[in-house]
């Protein structure tokens, strides 16, 4: 098995060291990842200037290890367009910090993933407080083994895989969850002329009790399935149906 490890955080950071050394078992790994911190970088991609690309050898045990001048994503799609290598998994992370709710909207790691997903690469994003890296060191090998056995990976969607609080010393189990909502708002505030210092509060919203947000808070491992596509099909069924917005009625009103 080829196995693909990326990042949001860097090449050098301790998260994607621990995914390469506890994932060694399963098959060969390649490493591409940002040369520099990315984070909240979202599913941005660099375009209209060239990427720049450095060697790392072996670097973590690694067939190959490269970094990207770049975003998450570039990393991931200069892995597949430079790396004569057929990817049987990608994993992302292990990200310094959660990517729960809201989270994954801005979250390189999930896009590193997603990513993949899109160029034909079952993925996994796996993120927890930076001080609960100690859980994914002990747990991550049996937890995307487990994965692999059971064939729960597949080209629909991505799954996001998140450590509890960092106030548990271990989790206490792993959950099947929905993605909740971790809304924050942002203050700003002056710092120079024309320089604002953004401050991010959580908002206080009521979470669905089998949401990645109350598994992290209740000290539980939580997996969420995500998707690319965001069509909610159901409320575009639901849509079409009203007789005021069908669309042979929008076409009739509006564009005749």
């Amino acid at each position: 098995m080829n196995i693909l490890l990326v990042n949001d955080d860097g090449i050098l950071e301790p998260g994607i060291k621990v995914l390469a050394e506890k994932l060694a078992p399963l098959g060969d790994i390649y490493v591409v990842a940002p040369e520099t911190h990315q984070s909240g970088q979202g599913h941005g991609i660099t375009i209209n200037e060239p990427l720049i690309v450095k060697d790392y050898g072996h670097l973590y045990g690694a067939k190959k290890a490269l970094s990207v001048l770049g975003k998450p994503a570039d990393c991931t799609r200069i892995a597949v367009g430079l790396l004569d290598v057929k990817f049987d998994l990608c994993v992302s992370g292990v990200n310094s910090g959660m990517n729960i709710g809201s989270d994954v909207l801005y979250s390189g790691t999930v896009a590193a993933a997603t990513e993949a997903l899109i160029l034909g690469i079952p993925a996994i994003a796996v993120s927890g407080p930076k001080n609960s890296l100690h859980m994914a060191e002990k747990s991550i090998y049996k937890l995307v083994k487990y994965l692999l056995d059971n064939q729960a990976l597949s080209l629909d969607y991505i799954l996001n895989i998140n450590y509890p609080s960092s106030k548990f010393d271990n989790f206490i189990g792993v959950k099947w969850t929905v993605q909740g909502l971790h809304h924050h708002g942002a203050v700003f505030k002056k710092v120079g002329e024309n320089a604002y210092e953004t401050v991010y509060d959580l908002l206080s919203r009521e979470e669905h009790p089998n949401s990645d947000v109350m598994a992290y808070r209740s000290g539980y491992v939580s997996i969420t399935p995500l998707f690319e596509n965001r069509t909610h099909e159901d409320i575009l069924q639901n849509l079409e149906n009203q007789k005021q917005l069908n669309q042979t009625l929008i076409y009739d009103n509006i564009i005749k």
